[in-house]
């Protein structure tokens, strides 16, 4: 009969010991998981919301909890991305509301001293009719923005008209290009007091000044005065033309 080394039994009782000690040793736990791209996205979108809405004076208290939670919810030894994504959501669908509420307030407030100017041309009337779909539809900021664009516009059309031999002001206001309507040549005589002494007398080669979209109390107050100042003169200003001339001082065009 062969004999066992003793050296080889005290070798296998060690890598027993070793063995029975390798089962009983706790395994390490799994490093803590990150949250998600798209949660981290949908944070930083609610944050970036929440930012523009403080801008026009929205009290976010409630958005900013939510944020919080979300991010709670993100950090935690086991990220929730889904219940980080839902209350980064929330935030940011409150505080975008906010602010669109803001801006749609803006954006009529505007569209009331738009609808003021008369005698747009069809960009203009294209443009004052994405506006009121804008609003009409709830995008406040770009109805806003739309119809900020167009009134500065209004504000600033200027063009001017070379007087030929044979003109009038009432024959100017009356041209398609100008007011369409001759009893509005007060209007001209207004833009151009500082050169026309007497609205019933100008001259071949003068440069006249023409607001193109006047407002409706201007109209409203020139085409009274044409109606009811009395027959031309030539070469004899009336005294009631600079009477009213004075009255508009400081009125809107």
């Amino acid at each position: 009969m062969k004999k066992i080394s003793p050296k080889l039994v005290v070798t296998a009782a060690c890598l027993g010991v070793a063995l029975a000690a390798c089962a009983t040793k706790p395994t390490p736990p799994p490093p803590p998981k990150k949250p998600s791209a798209a949660t981290l996205a949908a944070i930083a979108a609610a944050k970036k919301a929440v930012t523009r809405a403080q801008k026009v004076g929205c009290q976010t208290q409630s958005e900013q909890s939510l944020i919080s939670e979300a991010l709670a919810a993100a950090h935690a030894k086991v990220p929730d991305n889904m219940k980080a994504q839902q209350l980064a959501g929330k935030a940011r669908r409150e505080a975008d509301a906010c602010a669109n509420s803001y801006w749609l307030g803006k954006a009529k407030a505007v569209l009331r001293k738009v609808k003021n100017y008369t005698n747009l041309n069809a960009h203009e009337q294209n443009e004052l009719a994405n506006g009121e779909a804008d609003i009409e539809n709830g995008r406040g900021r770009t109805a806003y923005d739309t119809l900020s664009r167009l009134l500065a516009e209004l504000k600033a059309a200027r063009t001017t008209y070379t007087v030929v031999r044979g003109n009038s002001l009432w024959a100017i206001a009356g041209k398609s290009s100008i007011y369409g309507n001759p009893f509005e040549w007060p209007l001209i005589y207004r833009s151009n007091s500082a050169k026309i002494r007497d609205p019933d007398l100008i001259f071949p080669n003068e440069r006249l000044k023409i607001v193109l979209n006047p407002v409706r109390s201007a109209v409203k107050s020139a085409v009274h005065y044409a109606r009811t100042r009395g027959p031309w003169r030539n070469g004899q200003a009336l005294p009631k033309d600079r009477a009213w001339l004075a009255s508009q001082q400081g009125t809107p065009f």
